[in-house]
């Protein structure tokens, strides 16, 4: 049994990666978010900013897999690819939070960026039951 999913073109795909991964610039370079009453409490064992890593990371991470569904590499190749870039980009944004007064490069930050960029592994799995249909064909 397979699942239709639809897929859109390109251009969309990647300006979906491009949009996601200039949110996270813009929120951890360029502007500090602003602190809130919440992120003082404990509600579990992983602190709310470390959350909030690991969603933008996945969510980067989620958007690279469905921009490159359609690439001809090997499935471990291409999730090593999307894992590594999602990772490397966390890298560079905590290393480029350093250069600012206000921020600094956290290893924990980086930590859970990775982790939601893991996140998206298990897709690759499931791949093999998807099947992905150009929206431009029942367009015409």
């Amino acid at each position: 049994m397979t699942v239709r999913l639809p897929l859109l073109p390109r251009w969309l795909r990647w300006s979906a990666v491009a949009l996601v991964g200039g949110f996270i610039f813009y929120t951890s370079v360029v502007v500090a978010p602003p602190a809130t009453p919440i992120d003082d409490v404990k509600l579990t064992l992983i602190p709310l900013d470390k959350w909030r890593h690991l969603v933008a990371y996945a969510a980067l991470a989620g958007t690279l897999v469905y921009a490159t569904t359609d690439w001809s590499l090997e499935r471990r190749w291409t999730a090593l690819t999307v894992v590594a870039v999602a990772v490397l980009y966390g890298i560079g944004i905590e290393v480029g939070q350093s250069f600012r007064p206000d921020r600094y490069l956290s290893l924990g930050d980086a930590y859970a960026n990775a982790v939601g960029a893991l996140l998206v592994t298990p897709w690759y799995l499931l791949r093999r039951y998807v099947t992905f249909v150009d929206v431009r064909s029942g367009l015409r």
